[in-house]
């Protein structure tokens, strides 16, 4: 039942929307007859405009900041040299031993 009621409402829907546009439409210029002359709007009296308040066109603005003392070279850098690390230099004592027979679940 609700697969037929919903389309006629939609439907419906449509339709409606559709003659309203049209009856919207009625009071347009191009519904005058052939000939007519559409109604003049009154004159209004237009002010001159102010001049414009703002930066130039074509220009940025940012903000100007002025050097409060000089720029002084920066101190020696405390940290390990470039290349090193923090870590104790690690070195093999012994050779590698080949790792025990595999004991668990027997693979796939």
């Amino acid at each position: 039942m609700w697969n037929v009621i919903k389309p006629a409402i939609l439907g419906v829907g449509l339709l409606a929307g559709v003659a309203f546009g049209a009856y919207a439409q009625t009071d347009n210029v191009a519904a005058l007859p052939p000939g007519a002359q559409a109604p003049t709007p009154p004159a209004a009296a237009v002010a001159p405009s102010a001049g414009y308040v703002g930066p130039a066109p074509g220009t940025t603005w940012t903000a100007q900041e002025k050097q409060t003392q000089p720029v002084r070279p920066s101190e020696a850098y405390v940290g390990p040299a470039p290349g090193t690390t923090w870590t104790a230099q690690e070195k093999q004592t012994r050779p590698v031993a080949p790792s025990q027979d595999y004991v668990g679940p027997r693979p796939n």
